[in-house]
């Protein structure tokens, strides 16, 4: 019997906590609402502050490519002929995914057809978020290209309701307090390869409607890129951080993390919304 990519990554994830290879960050959660949103605030957990600080630390050394070679207790399936999957060795989020490719690309290139076809691939199968941090002053902590996938619902997000407004035609939704734009995907999705060139064609004129200038390789700026089921979004970076707080894509779903009490409670003094408009500005 064929597993789906979810049984893979179930199987695996067991399998990688027993050995110790996948090495998850503890954190607690708060809701921190300002109106009309709200947000979920991780925050390190303190009990465990050490050895969640070494994994910090191990996951944002950029000197070693964790993906060629990759851990093999990690690995998860092939996804596409350029991509494979992974867990992410120290995910705060369950079943956390990340699709690699083979060979090695700059994290700074430009999202290509394959790229949109692992994706694809994954959501077809897993209903959750596509997320890639495109270059460090979006939260990128290793230079080997790869996407990023989280099994959460869209509708499940801090910020489904604002993410729902998305429209047939690439422009800002109105509804969210930071810089971007976004397209509605069409209903019926149907073959991969059509919607993966669909993708590709608007992922290109949602970096133009935004300003953001590119080479046939590499965008000249900085930007977060979200897809599920649903939805396109890209976000034009101007700074990795707000009040050292850093912030990568998932931050624009309203999902936010700290490391420490003192920097929750900077934020929610400065506004989170603030943050985000302040960071995309």
């Amino acid at each position: 019997m064929t597993l789906s990519l979810w049984q893979k990554t179930l199987a695996t994830t067991q399998a990688a906590l027993n050995s110790g290879a996948l090495q998850p960050i503890s954190t607690t959660i708060e809701t921190v609402y300002e109106a009309p949103f709200s947000y979920q605030l991780r925050t390190l957990s303190s009990l465990q502050h050490k050895e969640n600080d070494r994994r910090i630390k191990q996951a944002a050394n950029r000197s070693v490519n964790p993906f060629k070679p990759y851990d093999p207790e990690l690995y998860v399936a092939d996804i596409g002929a350029k991509h494979i999957c992974l867990l992410n060795k120290f995910s705060v989020i369950d079943n956390h995914l990340l699709l690699v490719t083979r060979d090695f690309e700059p994290q700074t290139h430009l999202l290509t057809l394959s790229d949109f076809t692992a994706a694809l691939m994954a959501l077809r199968e897993i209903d959750g978020v596509v997320f890639y941090n495109g270059g460090r002053e979006a939260g990128a902590s290793q230079p080997h290209k790869h996407l990023q996938l989280i099994p959460v619902r869209p509708t499940d997000l801090p910020l489904s309701n604002a993410l729902n407004y998305f429209s047939a035609t690439p422009e800002p939704d109105a509804e969210l307090p930071f810089r971007q734009a976004g397209v509605r995907l069409p209903a019926n999705i149907g073959d991969i390869q059509d919607t993966a060139q669909w993708l590709h064609n608007h992922y290109l004129i949602l970096l133009q409607r935004l300003q953001i200038r590119h080479t046939t390789r590499q965008a000249e700026m900085a930007y977060n890129l979200l897809l599920c089921r649903e939805w396109l979004m890209l976000v034009p970076r101007s700074s990795e951080s707000f009040a050292g707080v850093s912030l990568n894509a998932l931050a624009f779903c309203g999902a936010l993390l700290v490391k420490n009490q003192t920097q929750a409670d900077a934020l929610k003094v400065a506004g989170i919304t603030q943050a985000l408009a302040f960071v995309t500005q």
